[in-house]
C-alpha cells in the first residue's frame, strides 16, 4: 500500500493488500468512517456528497463531510485524489473521462477545487505499456507515442501537463499497472479484480 506524502489521508492499495470497501465502516484514530464508492461509468459526472448514500453513479466525488472515505476502483485507469482546505475529492480518469474533460469539470469548479488544492496520482497504465490504436492520435494528438508503428498513450503527462498549467501541486507514485505485477491490470490479463484508492476527511 502506498501512503501519499502530499495528502496524509490518501492511500493506494495493490493486489496484496487485504482491504475491501465492502467491509466498512472503518475505525481510524478512534473515529468511525463510512465508505463512499462510485458506480464508475467512464464519464465526467461529479457528485458533491451530502450526508446520505454510500454509492453514486459518477466518476468523481467530493465531500466536506467528516467521517467519509471516498473510494476509487481501478485496474488501469488513473486514480486521482485531492485535498483542499475544507474537503477531499476522488477522480476516476480513464481515456474516455479525460476526453470528456473530467479534469476541467473538477478543477475549474470552485465547488470542488480551490487555489490551495493538492493532488496525488496513483498507479495506472503508463506510456511504457498502454498500447492504443492509431485513432487515439486524433483524440490526444500530443500524448500518443509512435514506437515502431505501435501507439502508446501517455495519460500521466496529459494529466500532469494540465495540473502544471493550473499551478497545482501534485505527486505521482510512478507505478504502471500493466508491467508491475503488484497491481491488477485489465489490459495485462483481463482481470475483473480491482485495487482501491481512497482519501478521507
Amino acid at each position: 500500500m502506498i501512503n501519499s506524502k502530499l495528502i496524509k489521508t490518501a492511500f493506494f492499495t495493490d493486489q496484496y493488500d487485504d482491504w475491501n470497501p465492502n467491509e466498512g465502516p472503518f475505525l481510524i484514530n478512534n473515529k468511525t468512517y463510512k465508505i463512499v464508492t462510485m458506480n464508475q461509468v467512464h464519464g465526467n459526472k461529479i457528485i458533491k456528497i451530502p450526508a446520505f448514500a454510500n454509492s453514486y453513479k459518477c466518476d468523481a466525488l467530493y465531500t466536506e463531510k467528516k467521517g467519509k472515505i471516498l473510494c476509487i476502483k481501478t485496474a488501469d485507469c488513473v486514480p486521482i485524489v485531492t485535498e483542499n482546505e475544507i474537503g477531499v475529492g476522488a477522480i476516476h480518469a480513464g481515456w474516455r473521462g479525460l476526453q470528456k474533460d473530467i479534469l476541467n469539470e473538477f478543477f475549474e469548479n470552485k465547488k470542488y477545487s480551490t487555489r490551495n488544492v493538492k493532488v496525488a496520482i496513483g498507479p495506472h497504465a503508463r506510456k511504457c505499456c498502454y498500447r492504443v490504436t492509431e485513432e487515439m492520435t486524433n483524440i490526444f494528438p500530443n500524448y500518443v507515442n509512435n514506437i515502431n508503428s505501435e501507439y502508446f498513450l501517455d495519460m500521466t503527462r496529459f494529466i500532469t501537463d494540465y495540473l502544471d498549467k493550473l499551478g497545482i501541486e501534485y505527486e505521482d507514485c510512478g507505478f504502471c499497472t500493466i508491467c508491475n505485477d503488484n497491481y491488477f491490470s485489465y489490459r495485462r490479463n483481463g482481470t475483473q479484480k480491482r485495487q482501491y484508492s481512497f482519501v478521507c476527511l
